[in-house]
């Protein structure tokens, strides 16, 4: 859920977000690289709706990261405004009215993302144990090395600790404590009645795939900020306890 100030209004614009489908492409190459699949939806408060097709690049044909996007009244899905078709990670165009009729008199703009942005992240030796880069840094090494063996080894150890983990708490009766994140079960969620529906997305979301309906939890974060870093001790210990390293 993306939530949108508006000056001139009280009341913040709202957008309900769906995620595709992705699978790993390119493993036995040494070259993975991640495709989009099926389809996702951006719906909001507003009255429109966005609905986005993903394909990738198949044994003969088509291009990777390939994707058509429509936008329309929420409801109305065949009376298209705009859309957009190209590659979500080099090039795409917009254009006005249905795909049907495009052509350069109703090309509203193209939009290139080239040169990408750099990615900034910590060093891995200053992330916490549990954060993904440094979790799985092994596994991603071993998978650019193309060494299926060492893969296979550091990510069994990862897996095995995880489920001792759970089996120890279940047999103590507790459960693990998300770092930002609470599990919202008593109430139903607003944005999920009001939007929902239009995406076929019940009010429970996504609960049934992701263990719960969760929202990030703004005071979870700000004491999780206040927490002074790890010790490496620390670290080496809760690494080895929950990952298996």
């Amino acid at each position: 859920m993306l939530t949108v100030p508006v000056p001139s209004s009280a009341e913040p614009d709202t957008f309900l977000i769906t995620l595709p489908s992705l699978h790993i492409e390119g493993l036995i190459f040494g070259s993975p690289f991640i495709e989009l699949d099926g389809s996702s939806y951006i719906t909001s408060s507003t009255g429109f709706t966005a609905k986005i097709d993903y394909s990738g690049k198949g044994w003969l044909s088509g291009k990777k990261n390939s994707f058509t996007a429509a936008l329309y009244p929420t409801g109305k899905e065949k009376e298209v405004l705009f859309n957009v078709s190209g590659q979500w990670t080099k090039s795409f165009e917009i254009h006005s009215g249905p795909a049907k009729y495009n052509n350069k008199d109703n090309l509203v703009g193209a939009w290139d993302p080239q040169p990408l942005s750099e990615l900034i992240v910590a060093p891995l030796e200053k992330q916490h144990p549990l954060e993904s880069r440094r979790a799985w840094a092994k596994v991603a090494a071993a998978i650019s090395k193309v060494d299926l063996d060492t893969v296979g080894l550091e990510k069994s150890k990862i897996e095995n600790a995880q489920r001792e983990m759970r089996a120890k708490e279940r047999a103590e009766g507790r459960t693990w404590q998300r770092r930002y994140f609470t599990a919202q079960t008593d109430t139903a969620d607003p944005v999920l009645t009001k939007l929902g529906p239009a995406v076929s997305l019940p009010e429970t979301g996504d609960a049934d795939k992701t263990g719960g309906l969760w929202r990030f939890d703004s005071a979870k974060s700000e004491a999780a900020h206040q927490q002074p870093a790890l010790s490496e001790e620390a670290a080496g210990e809760l690494a080895k306890e929950l990952l298996g390293q």
